[in-house]
């Protein structure tokens, strides 16, 4: 999927944040998501700057790499939910990783990963957000 687009199908987004321990792939996706025309890329390579950056900044998506150090970014995720951010999980671990049931229906990339494949991850994960969590009952009419 070329970078035009998403760009236009993206413009409309808030700032991004990514939150990933290897800084290799922080730049690298911060760089895709700069082709990809968000302009506010924010990044951290740790829960707790990332968590400061959730309470700071209007956000409107989140990458969270699913295991950074020793933890992982779910308490983070809970807390992007609450605030209706779309997001993605990276992780090494592949569609093998175990999600909480609220969190079940968040995309989740593989690494590695190609930037096609990310930008379509990207892409997917905006326009398909519910922020409702799947585990919920629907609203009573």
């Amino acid at each position: 999927m070329s970078p035009e687009p998403l760009a236009s199908a993206l413009h409309f987004l808030e700032a991004c944040l990514v939150v990933e321990d290897d800084s290799i792939i922080r730049l690298d996706i911060e760089d895709t998501l700069r082709q990809l025309g968000l302009r506010d890329v924010r990044s951290a390579a740790s829960l707790t700057a990332a968590h400061a950056l959730v309470l700071e900044t209007e956000l409107g998506f989140a990458i969270l790499d699913y295991e950074i150090g020793k933890s992982t970014s779910l308490p983070l995720a809970e807390i992007l939910l609450a605030r209706g951010v779309p997001m993605m999980f990276l992780t090494a671990y592949g569609k093998d990783v175990q999600l909480p049931a609220g969190l079940s229906h968040i995309p989740v990339l593989a690494k590695p990963f190609t930037t096609a494949m990310l930008a379509a991850a990207v892409l997917s994960a905006v326009m398909d957000y519910n922020p409702r969590r799947r585990d919920e009952e629907p609203p009573a009419d």
